[in-house]
């Protein structure tokens, strides 16, 4: 396999994966490590030959994340890898900028907007949670930003079958609401399910206040029902250890983990390593030139000639 091992700084810390994980999963689709090697060999020859996306090569890591995402399907494959980078275009808020020691990033990372929880559900799936410790304001664009960043992150070094996310929404100011217009929330729903492969098994809403009531209905009109029926309401964050073991969770929600806030520690110590740092400043660079394409891309039905959302609908 050809992979950067400086990607992989911090992954023992964070996400405690091994090579009995990839395992696991290669068993569940029935595909043997030669089979997986020859297919990565596949996509990334056919990644050589297409003329609008930038000379880099890919890291074989990526691919086979996207592959157990896409279960294996390689024309979702190649769609995600075009997207990924064609997508940058659409989404410049999101996916440009993205110095972790600029200003407004690392004050977002040392105040600890999310924690990547380091051990897994037993049905393989990993928890990410947002919190907001008191009621502050801040730009949503930047913490979602961030957030996009610690998924690209997982792209490299995770490996699970699916995701659960928890919103801890005890301190949300309406203020903060206000920020999730319809493109914002819609594109943000795009890059994670179409773009990152991210197989959401689970939306958890501790403390939702009324206000968030339009941006939740939003939301699910993006979503087909099966995925709409993933989201569940809590009223307290001690709800969370009702769903979830104790012992992967976080002690300010029940669990016998590390605190939260030690947790996304280790996490901002990791963006802005050396490494990451220079990997995140060096994607400003990794662009599509949209004027040499000679493929499709089916995201197109999404986003339109224009760069406008239509309506979504992901498995």
């Amino acid at each position: 396999m050809n992979w950067n091992l400086d990607l992989s700084y911090g992954t023992e810390k964070l996400l405690q994966v091994t090579q009995h994980d990839m395992d696991v999963v290669l068993k569940k689709y029935n595909v043997t490590h030669k089979q997986v090697q020859e297919i990565v060999d596949l996509i990334q020859d056919w990644y050589g030959k297409q003329p609008h996306l930038p000379k880099i090569k890919l890291d074989d890591r990526v691919i086979v994340r996207l592959l157990v995402s896409t279960k294996f399907r390689i024309e979702k494959v190649k769609d995600k890898i075009d997207a990924l980078i064609s997508t940058k275009h659409k989404t410049p808020e999101f996916l440009f900028n993205r110095d972790p020691l600029s200003p407004i990033i690392d004050e977002y990372l040392r105040y600890g907007f999310f924690a990547v929880l380091p051990k897994k559900t037993p049905d393989n799936h990993r928890i990410s949670i947002f919190r907001i410790k008191s009621p502050r304001e801040f730009v949503v664009i930047e913490v979602i930003k961030i957030a996009l960043m610690t998924l690209e992150y997982r792209r490299y070094n995770d490996v699970c079958l699916g995701d659960q996310y928890v919103y801890d929404l005890s301190n949300v100011r309406f203020s903060n609401s206000v920020q999730m217009t319809p493109p914002i929330v819609t594109k943000m729903v795009y890059y994670v399910l179409y773009c990152s492969g991210s197989k959401i098994k689970g939306i958890h809403l501790i403390n939702m206040p009324a206000f968030a009531i339009p941006i939740l209905g939003l939301i699910k009109k993006l979503l087909k029902p099966k995925i709409a029926a993933r989201i569940h309401i809590h009223s307290k964050p001690e709800d969370i250890a009702n769903v979830f073991p104790k012992s992967i969770l976080p002690k300010e929600y029940g669990g016998d983990e590390l605190s939260f806030e030690e947790i996304a520690e280790e996490w901002r110590k990791t963006v802005q390593s050396d490494v990451w740092r220079q990997y995140f400043i060096d994607q400003d660079k990794v662009i599509s030139d949209e004027s040499k394409r000679t493929r499709v891309l089916s995201c197109n039905e999404v986003f339109g000639c224009d760069g406008s959302f239509r309506k979504l609908e992901f498995d």
